[in-house]
């Protein structure tokens, strides 16, 4: 195994075991109710529909929840088995960068793009937890690698068989897309293949046929559950397709609507971080250079695209990122192998000052989050503080390493280092901010009782991993009019029609903005975690002290 080799197998396995080391419970919004959804459907046996406290579960896709299900079967019931599949299809998506960037570029530029974007500050945070996101993009980079092998079909051998080939791969892939997130593969690999086609115009036949035999393959594949699902939920295609694809593409009609036009660039700018720095240089050596042209003419029109849509969600961006590590990596690889006229040494002011903040943004990052965590939510312990502390030193010191190598094989060993470094310190900072966006306290709060109260209110928060951490039978009393997440508003209306002990939950974070509801604020009845408890029948008495 060469040694660029062993430093992608390093950086993978981190990323893979260090989230499962770090065992932080699940977070909401996301995270916990995609894992309550996948649990309610092995407990169902029920593999079509999605279902969330026994209501059909229409926004997603299929193929993640399977994949989900498939572990808490295997594994149990219980964190790591909820967050085996997400980093799993991280780490296909850093394999699958990896061979894209090895057929456009060669081998250490892709090895080089596949650790960048297992790196990368967005990707890496939706591969530690269950969002569905993270299974678009090895799907994508398969169909797109298919393209490219498509094109270099040269006309002598550009048989039926090999162009039916890459096109049946490519379909399979984008037909697991559309199982993972939808018709948006379809969309960036349609857009990939038209950069091909710009740079190399005597490839359209041959890129023509391929996407149209992918299209017709991917539609093939994905067929069957679509059907299963219009045939027991009558409507659900056009709701699927039409409402949440074109109506939420073109208008206003979605929750997530409204944003500006702009509104993906600090998302690319920030969730490329540490390697963000690196894009300027690579703008400018992409000048002349056909490759270079095509990924960024696939990141600009796939950016165009996604800014156009009324709908913008931060996960939204994730098939954007791909790109970004071609580039990156390609850049890097690039600066050390004579094709620039520059390296780490050389006289580039833009390299170094991408490295700088490559080195600077690594050793500062878990310290914003610790800083974040204190200041959101209160006192973090100081053993925290003091290992960030050290975990930055040491990450400046390998930054100071590879800044001093001299050669493509040392700096990478330092940047691998640094981000080793870096992914320590984040698994610190998880835990604490995980305390704050999780039930699982409340969870274990209500299973020592061994019966839900008539009702569980837990006030303007999510309630998905609360559903996820009960016992069974508490699961099962946890119907969508006996546990939910009303607003302060709807709380406060509550209280005085709910039975006496009827629960309501709070989170510390909010307490003093539900307690200026009350002319005093009420004596709490208990604690669970984060959360502060109360019993209807003390608010009640709260309220009419008013």
């Amino acid at each position: 195994m060469s040694p660029q080799r062993r430093l992608f197998t390093v950086v993978a396995l981190a990323l893979l075991l260090a989230p499962l080391i770090a065992s932080a419970p699940l977070f909401d919004p996301d995270e916990g109710l995609h894992a309550a959804i996948a649990q309610e459907m092995v407990q169902r046996g029920d593999y079509v529909t999605p279902t969330f406290r026994g209501e059909p579960f229409l926004d997603k896709p299929i193929l993640f929840f399977w994949a989900e299900a498939a572990s808490l079967r295997l594994f149990g019931h219980h964190e790591a088995a909820v967050r085996i599949p997400p980093l799993l299809f991280g780490l296909a998506g850093m394999i699958a960068v990896a061979f894209l960037g090895r057929a456009l570029c060669g081998e250490s530029a892709g090895l080089t793009a596949g650790i960048v974007y297992g790196t990368m500050l967005l990707p890496m945070g939706v591969s530690e937890v269950a969002v569905h996101d993270v299974g678009l993009v090895p799907f994508l980079c398969v169909a797109a690698l298919c393209v490219v092998r498509a094109s270099e079909l040269r006309a002598a051998s550009s048989s039926a068989r090999a162009l039916l080939g890459w096109g049946g791969l490519a379909g399979v892939a984008l037909g697991l897309s559309i199982l993972t997130k939808g018709l948006v593969g379809i969309v960036f690999t349609v857009i990939f293949g038209l950069c091909i086609v710009a740079r190399q115009p005597a490839a359209v036949l041959r890129v023509g046929i391929v996407l149209t035999i992918a299209v017709v393959v991917a539609l093939a594949v994905a067929a069957p559950w679509y059907l299963a699902m219009e045939h027991a939920h009558p409507g659900y295609l056009h709701y699927y397709f039409v409402e949440r694809h074109l109506q939420g593409y073109l208008t206003a009609t979605q929750r997530h609507a409204g944003r500006p036009f702009w509104y993906y660039l600090p998302i690319v700018a920030g969730g490329a971080l540490p390697w963000t720095g690196y894009l300027a240089g690579a703008a400018v050596a992409a000048r002349g250079h056909s490759l270079r042209l095509v990924l960024w003419g696939w990141l600009a029109t796939g950016l165009v695209f996604l800014s156009l849509g009324e709908s913008k969600l931060v996960t939204y961006a994730l098939p954007l990122f791909p790109v970004l590590a071609l580039i990156a990596g390609e850049y890097l690889s690039a600066s050390f192998d004579g094709s620039l006229s520059y390296g780490l040494r050389g006289d580039s002011r833009l390299f170094r000052c991408g490295l700088a903040a490559h080195i600077l943004s690594l050793a500062l990052l878990p310290a914003v989050g610790v800083v974040f965590v204190q200041w959101k939510f209160g006192a973090v312990p100081a053993w925290v503080w003091l290992g960030v502390a050290l975990l930055a030193g040491l990450t400046l010191d390998a930054g100071r390493r590879a800044a001093r190598a001299p050669d493509a094989e040392g700096f990478t060993a330092g940047i691998v280092r640094m981000a080793i470094f870096t992914i320590a310190g984040l698994m610190i900072v998880a835990p604490r901010a995980a305390a704050w966006m999780t039930s699982r306290d409340l969870a274990a709060s209500l299973n020592a009782a061994g019966t839900l109260p008539p009702r569980v209110s837990v006030v303007d928060e999510r309630i998905g991993s609360l559903i996820f951490y009960l016992d069974r039978p508490l699961r099962a009393q946890a119907t969508a009019d006996r546990v939910d997440n009303p607003s302060f508003s709807e709380a406060i209306a509550r209280v005085r029609t709910d039975p006496p002990d009827a629960l309501i939950a709070v989170r510390n974070s909010q307490l003093p903005r539900f307690n200026r509801l009350f002319a005093s604020p009420p004596a709490p009845d208990g604690a669970a975690g984060t959360f502060t408890l109360f019993r209807a029948e003390r608010l009640r008495a709260a309220l009419s002290d008013r």
